[in-house]
C-alpha cells in the first residue's frame, strides 16, 4: 500500500507541489515544504522532490520513510539546493537512522541574491497577468448574471435580492482570481507578501464593489431617488473598495501606500470608460445574443487590458528603487527526475 502511495505521489502530487514552490505563489505550500534539488550518486541524474520540513535557524530537518529511495544518495553526506520560501539556498545534507525513519539534516550556506531586473519587465509581466485574470475572472459573474438574469425567481417576491446575491457571490470569485494573478506578479517584488491575504483582500473588495454595483438590480428606479451626495459616495465605493484593502497589506512594504487606492480607483474608472466606448457603439437593439455576448467579451478584454496597464504602472512607481525584483539562481538546465 505504501509503495503505491509513494507512486502516486511522485507522478501526481510532487510535480504539481515543485512547480507551484518554484513560482511566487509559493507561499500556498512554503510555510512546511521545500523542494530540494540533489544529484543521484550513479546515475548522476538532477533529482527534484517537495519535502516536508522544519527549520532551526540556519538548519533544515526532513524526515523520510526508509521506502523512500531519493535519501540514500545523501548517505555518506553530500551538497544539495533547495528551494525555501521562493529562495533557492544551497546547503549540505547527512543522514541518520531514528528507529523507523530516516532523518535528513540539511545545513544551509549564505543566502545569495542576484540582481534586480529593470521595472519594464515587472510592468509587462503584471499587465500580462492581470489581463488574463480579469478575463477569466469576470467571466463568473458575467455568465452568472446572464442566467439568473433569464430565470424566474419570484419565490416570496425576493427574487430580485437572490439575483443580487448570486451576482455579488460570483463577483467575489472574480476578485479571487484577479487577486491570484496579481499576487503572483506582485510577491516577486514583495517576497513578504502574503498570498492567501492579498487574495481575501481582493475578493472582499470586489464583493463590495459588486454589492454596490447590484443595487439597481435590488432596488430598480428607487436608487435614483437617493440623495445625489450617497450616490457618489456610492460610486466611490465602487471603483475604491478594492485598492483600500489591499493597501492595508502594502502598508510598510511600499514608500507612500496610501497612493495606491487612488490610482487603483482612476484606473478602473478609466477601464469602465474604455469599456463603454468600445461597447456603445456596437450594441443595438434586436440583435442576435451571441453577438450580444461577443460584443460583451471585447469590451471586457480592452477593460481588462487597461486597467492592469494603468495599475501596473502605479504598483511599478510606488515600488522602492533598491529592489524592485530579486531574482534567485537557476536550477540546473538538465531534464529533472522526480522521486
Amino acid at each position: 500500500m505504501l509503495r503505491v502511495v509513494d507512486r502516486l505521489q511522485t507522478l501526481l502530487v510532487n510535480p504539481v507541489a515543485g512547480r507551484l514552490l518554484r513560482t511566487p505563489l509559493h507561499d500556498l505550500l512554503s510555510e512546511h515544504v521545500a523542494l530540494l534539488t540533489l544529484t543521484g550518486r550513479r546515475s548522476g541524474a538532477t533529482i527534484r522532490l517537495p519535502v516536508q520540513y522544519e527549520q532551526h535557524g540556519d538548519t533544515l530537518t526532513v524526515v523520510s520513510r526508509p521506502s523512500r529511495r531519493w535519501w540514500r544518495n545523501l548517505n555518506e553526506g553530500a551538497p544539495v539546493r533547495i528551494t525555501l520560501r521562493g529562495q533557492d539556498r544551497h546547503g549540505h545534507a547527512t543522514v541518520a537512522r531514528a528507529g523507523h525513519a530516516v532523518v535528513v539534516t540539511i545545513r544551509l550556506a549564505a543566502e545569495q541574491c542576484g540582481p534586480p531586473p529593470d521595472r519594464g519587465r515587472l510592468w509587462r509581466r503584471w499587465t500580462k497577468a492581470v489581463t488574463l485574470g480579469e478575463i477569466a475572472g469576470f467571466a463568473v459573474p458575467a455568465v452568472v448574471a446572464a442566467q439568473v438574469a433569464a430565470a424566474e425567481w419570484t419565490w416570496l417576491g425576493i427574487g430580485p435580492l437572490l439575483q443580487g446575491a448570486a451576482i455579488v457571490t460570483a463577483g467575489a470569485v472574480e476578485g479571487a482570481i484577479l487577486g491570484l494573478a496579481q499576487a503572483y506578479v506582485l510577491r516577486a517584488a514583495l517576497p513578504a507578501l502574503p498570498t492567501r491575504a492579498w487574495v481575501h483582500a481582493t475578493a472582499a473588495g470586489a464583493a463590495i464593489a459588486w454589492t454596490v454595483g447590484v443595487l439597481p438590480v435590488v432596488l430598480g428606479e428607487r436608487i435614483l431617488r437617493w440623495p445625489p451626495a450617497v450616490l457618489i459616495l456610492l460610486g466611490l465605493t465602487l471603483l475604491g473598495s478594492m485598492g483600500l484593502l489591499q493597501a492595508r497589506l502594502l502598508r510598510g512594504q511600499l514608500r507612500k501606500a496610501w497612493r495606491w487606492p487612488v490610482a487603483s480607483a482612476g484606473s478602473w474608472l478609466v477601464a469602465l470608460g474604455a469599456f463603454a466606448l468600445v461597447t456603445t457603439p456596437l450594441w443595438q437593439e434586436g440583435q442576435p445574443g451571441w453577438l450580444v455576448v461577443a460584443i460583451g467579451v471585447l469590451g471586457g478584454a480592452v477593460m481588462a487590458a487597461t486597467a492592469a496597464a494603468l495599475t501596473g504602472a502605479a504598483i511599478v512607481h510606488l515600488l522602492p528603487v533598491p529592489a524592485v525584483v530579486h531574482f534567485h539562481a537557476r536550477l540546473p538546465p538538465r531534464h529533472p527526475r522526480w522521486r
